[in-house]
């Protein structure tokens, strides 16, 4: 795995302006974007999975295995994106666990 390699003229510019924005490094400044991008994507997904749920008036697991074989093709779409959504939550807050915990 590599490192992070910035140029020292880089960082020699860039530290004096991140301490007035209140940053003590450039690890801090990419903790808190990653986190706020990450943040974006989580509640965009978590909407979309509450735009679906709302349709189907119901659980996710419970939505599925009744729908499970069905011949309503827009059924199997709302569902299939459903699903998308949220493996799509799952996977960001995961992320931003790692990011964190980095």
């Amino acid at each position: 795995m590599s490192t992070l390699a910035l140029d020292p003229k880089f960082i020699q510019v860039a530290t004096p302006i991140l301490s007035e924005f209140g940053f003590s490094g450039v690890k801090e400044l990419v903790t808190e974007q990653l986190t706020l991008m990450l943040q974006s994507k989580i509640g965009h997904y978590e909407a979309e999975c509450k735009v679906i749920e709302s349709r189907f008036a119901q659980p996710f697991d419970v939505a599925s295995l009744a729908e499970s074989g069905s011949e309503d093709f827009e059924k199997d779409d709302s569902l299939n994106d459903w699903r998308f959504a949220r493996e799509a939550v799952a996977l960001y807050q995961k992320k931003m666990q790692d990011i964190l915990n980095a």
